[in-house]
């Protein structure tokens, strides 16, 4: 199936990219971008898939760089953050990219669906007979129905943000005509200070934010002057917050997580205002979003699921399937769950990022280890590595079976030494990422073993990865430095990282009961 390439119920191609869960703040809480092609040929859709790709491509590009400079820290003193916070926001980022994935596998179980069904949703708009199980006839008719559901709801929601934005341009038209003087000065116009102008420049002007940065606030800040009217600043009442707020609730596009990150850009830009003092007061400070949502927890594997996903085609005599991105399919799981590193942190290493380390044992002798360099730092300007955060950055030793199953022996023989570990991967998914669209097939693949929980996805094996840490009695220190997370307090942020010979010994205690494992490859 051609990527980002999807056949609606009634024929007509579509553009669907999912936008990842941290990206969707800055982009008006889209879940995905979508676009009709118009047509419903679909090697002339084809012809045009690689255009849309680069606008979508630029779109998120820009929503990566808002966010960037929405994270970076305000020129002012702040209190630490106590480990409870930090954990809440570790949690709060998981739960985001784990949506993230659960999103993609949806979009690709629509599509295998779609596709399955087609000649009999072709045959209903046709008219024709149908040879088929009453099954799939009814769920052939749920998706034409569902689909044409969709397409009311946006032609309706079209509509009302037409009559919206009439009955707004008129009640502010009225507003202004409605001119009262009070000696001889025109009251209700105002100091002429607008959100969308003087506030947002006068904001990046301190704050310093980059130009997408500075774009993302303006956006917000014409969202609320197209929904409430463009007034003077200090003519904006809490009144008017209130209604921004109902009105970005009562469109079913956004989420709760949209409608919070809406109302903060706003309560920024009229904080800043009540500092310089040109208003008053904030008089969104204290209008804020309750956010309930939350996706299905990740699971742990169990040891069955385990078995079943080391025993399945991919760990069988060589075979590779091209959808699986050649050896990935076959080390990234086991990396994943002997290492317990992130999707991308694995499929962006390069072959120099596999290196032997020299560090001092126990006994005082001199040891080197095999480890694997986690780092942002490359030669490729074009598709530098990417890593969440500066603790992301990291070098641990690997695990012993890692090496027993031949993976030091993979890179050694690769082609390409200064090239990466997993060459096949190519960035044609979301942002741009290597493991985008690997991902999608690991999510097809695990449910051809038998693992259809929904809960469990490849952001599983760090789960599974740190509870069997637990259970080896490694401590917490070294379990972040090695899954890459942040300390959880002040005084972490003092002495150095545990010692390579502490993480040898610890990755070295690490031990999974009951695992089968494929022959090593020699």
């Amino acid at each position: 199936m051609c990527s980002y390439l999807h056949k609606a119920p009634n024929g007509v191609y579509y553009f669907r990219m999912t936008v990842p869960a941290d990206l969707r703040p800055f982009m008006g809480g889209k879940r995905e971008i979508k676009m009709s092609l118009g047509l419903k040929d679909r090697d002339a859709a084809k012809l045009i898939i690689p255009d849309h790709t680069k606008a979508a491509h630029k779109l998120l590009d820009q929503a990566r760089r808002d966010k960037a400079a929405a994270d970076k820290p305000a020129p002012m003193p702040s209190l630490p953050r106590s480990p409870a916070q930090l954990r809440r926001d570790r949690e709060q980022w998981e739960w985001e990219q784990e949506q993230a994935d659960l999103l993609g596998q949806a979009l690709s179980d629509q599509d295998s669906e779609i596709e399955a069904l087609e000649p009999i949703m072709d045959a209903m708009m046709e008219g024709r007979s149908i040879d088929a199980s009453p099954a799939d006839i009814l769920r052939a008719g749920q998706l034409l129905v569902q689909h044409e559901r969709e397409m009311a709801e946006i032609e309706q929601q079209q509509l009302v943000g037409r009559m919206l934005g009439r009955n707004q341009a008129r009640a502010s038209e009225a507003k202004n005509q409605a001119v009262e003087y009070e000696g001889g000065t025109p009251a209700g116009k105002g100091k002429g200070v607008y959100l969308d102008t003087d506030i947002v420049d006068g904001w990046a002007a301190e704050r310093k934010p980059s130009p997408r940065g500075k774009d993302a606030y303006w956006r917000d800040a014409k969202l609320f002057n197209s929904m409430i009217g463009r007034k003077s600043v200090e003519q904006i009442t809490k009144a008017d917050v209130m209604t921004y707020k109902r009105m970005l609730i009562a469109d079913p596009k956004r989420s709760q997580i949209n409608v919070r990150d809406r109302l903060a850009y706003l309560r920024t830009l009229l904080e800043w205002a009540a500092q310089e003092d040109i208003v008053p007061v904030n008089v969104a400070r204290d209008v804020k979003m309750a956010v309930s949502e939350r996706g299905e927890k990740r699971k742990d594997f169990s040891i069955d699921d385990l078995n079943a996903l080391f025993s399945g085609s991919v760990y069988k005599a060589d075979k590779r399937s091209k959808a699986g991105y050649g050896e990935a399919a076959y080390w990234m799981p086991l990396i994943a769950l002997f290492m317990g590193a992130r999707r991308e942190e694995i499929g962006q290493l390069r072959v120099g990022d596999v290196k032997r380390v020299a560090y001092i044992d126990a006994a005082e002798q001199r040891q080197e280890a095999w480890c694997i360099d986690i780092t942002d730092i490359g030669d490729d300007d074009a598709l530098p590595n990417q890593i969440k955060n500066d603790a992301s950055r990291r070098l641990v030793p690997l695990h012993p079976k890692l090496i027993e199953l031949g993976f030091v022996d993979y890179v050694a023989k690769l082609p390409d030494q200064a090239g990466r570990v997993f060459p096949a991967l190519q960035p044609i998914g979301i942002g741009m990422k290597l493991t985008d669209k690997w991902g999608q097939w690991f999510s097809r693949y695990k449910r051809a073993c038998g693992i259809d929980d929904k809960a469990k996805v490849f952001h599983s094996f760090r789960h599974t990865w740190k509870t069997l840490a637990v259970d080896a009695g490694i401590n917490e220190r070294v379990c972040r430095q090695f899954q890459g997370h942040e300390g959880k307090d002040a005084a972490d942020k003092y002495g150095a990282a545990p010692s390579m010979r502490a993480l040898v010994d610890a990755i070295a205690s690490f031990r999974i009961p009951g695992l089968k494992l494929p022959t090593p490859k020699g």
